[in-house]
């Protein structure tokens, strides 16, 4: 009997003990000291002085808007060459070295579109960096958080200009 008694009385200090810790002085410290909740707050003032280093925002509602944004950078060598690097990052997963859509992604699911057709070489650039910025008509993922502006600007330059001269290139040999 004295032995129960102890089991029970053992059992409802181990089932209190949990509760009475919540009531403990410490265990309020972080509850109520000083904190910062940035959503109720308002957002700090800009500082003077501080350059936009990424240019306008881009906003294009549609790609019909898009069509006539235009390349801020030049098709030269190191635009291709910084675009092969970005295109081989990004895109070569899906779209394969070549841009025929035979990467390994797009062997085993849904073949994407093929860079080297008419139809995308003939698209006006602003048409291709909303595609890579908002993802393409089926599966392509956004790009808009993964490549900055410029680097979107470069791989078109590449699709452009590097993947058809590589293509060029091959036949020729």
């Amino acid at each position: 009997m004295k032995t129960l008694r102890i089991i029970i009385l053992g059992t409802l200090m181990a089932l209190i003990a949990p509760a009475m810790a919540h009531a403990w002085p410490w265990s309020w410290d972080m509850y109520h000291q000083k904190n910062h909740r940035a959503q109720e707050e308002p957002a700090p003032k800009q500082p003077e002085g501080i350059v936009n280093t990424e240019g306008k925002p881009f906003f294009a509602n549609d790609r019909v808007e898009s069509s006539a944004i235009k390349s801020p950078v030049a098709p030269d060598a190191a635009s291709i060459k910084r675009g092969r690097k970005m295109y081989r990052t990004y895109c070569l997963p899906c779209h394969g070295a070549t841009g025929h859509g035979d990467g390994l992604v797009g062997i085993k699911y849904i073949p994407p579109t093929d860079l080297t057709m008419d139809y995308v070489q003939n698209k006006l650039d602003g048409d291709i960096f909303y595609t890579i910025t908002n993802g393409g008509l089926a599966v392509m993922p956004s790009y808009r958080d993964s490549v900055s502006k410029t680097d979107r600007w470069h791989i078109i330059n590449y699709i452009k200009h590097g993947l058809t001269s590589e293509k060029t290139a091959k036949k020729d040999e």
